[in-house]
């Protein structure tokens, strides 16, 4: 007896899971910046309590047989709360079965951009809380002299790697540069998925989300140890039978927080549209 293909063999929410799971970091520019941190994943509860630390000051000169001086060490806490992004698709029987192409891919991918785009949302958010010192200001476009400016927040730290983000116009605007080096002449893409190229020692990513606001563009140059997403739990899809219209519904969501963990190893750009 011939066996029959049943919506359940196409539909597996599994197989689906694990494939927007491998997915998902692909798609997520802004996330992949940050340092995962799994801490609240398994535990009761949807906040974490992180402290900041701050600076005791440099050391000073101790004379012989003098006293070492003792500070506190002294720090202040915040608290992230974990938020859920979700979002779904609803497949007939027909369009499973019979579709054009291929909808049950095509529902996978757009879910995964869906929850990437949503997280990458939240991780720019975070970045605009960025204080005035480290914020540089310039009313000129996007260029190799206005991000040299922009190191320069960084101090000492600067010889490390960076992310610059920018716009598809601003990217036009930097390859101009005599500065400008290709993703395949340098190790851009080591630090950072998706990187097009160099500037300045900055692997250049593009995002459609960074867009003019005022005839005024927003950047950021991200450094590792920046930011820090924390996981509750690992990407879910699941799915749903409507027995009376013959269709499924499939879901998938995740729970995250995004936190600014170290201020000083980002920099805000204001600039020029």
């Amino acid at each position: 007896m011939a066996e029959i293909t049943k919506l359940a063999n196409l539909v597996n929410p599994q197989v689906m899971g694990d494939w927007v799971t491998e997915h998902l970091e692909k798609n997520m520019k802004f996330a992949s910046l940050c340092t995962v941190d799994t801490t609240l994943a398994g535990r009761a509860g949807d906040t974490v309590t992180v402290p900041k630390y701050s600076y005791i000051g440099d050391a000073g000169e101790v004379a012989e047989g003098g006293e070492i001086p003792v500070v506190l060490l002294t720090a202040q806490t915040e608290t992230v709360t974990v938020k859920k992004a979700g979002n779904g698709v609803e497949l007939t029987d027909e369009a499973v079965l019979a579709g054009y192409g291929d909808p049950l891919g095509e529902a996978a991918n757009q879910l995964t951009l869906s929850i990437a785009g949503k997280v990458d949302a939240d991780v720019l958010t975070v970045l605009g809380t960025i204080g005035e010192e480290m914020t540089c200001t310039s009313a000129e476009k996007l260029s190799a002299d206005v991000v040299a400016q922009a190191l320069a927040y960084f101090g000492e730290t600067d010889s490390e790697g960076k992310v610059l983000v920018v716009s598809p116009a601003q990217l036009a605007q930097l390859r101009q540069s005599e500065s400008w080096l290709k993703a395949t002449d340098t190790g851009a893409m080591q630090l950072v998925s998706g990187a097009v190229g160099m500037i300045h020692g900055c692997s250049v990513v593009v995002s459609e989300k960074i867009k003019p606001s005022g005839s005024q563009y927003t950047n950021y140059i991200v450094m590792p140890g920046a930011l820090t997403l924390f996981l509750k739990k690992d990407t879910e899809v699941e799915t749903d039978r409507d027995i009376i219209h013959k269709s499924t519904v499939v879901t998938a969501d995740k729970y995250y927080a995004v936190y600014l963990a170290n201020p000083g190893r980002a920099v805000k750009i204001t600039c020029a549209e």
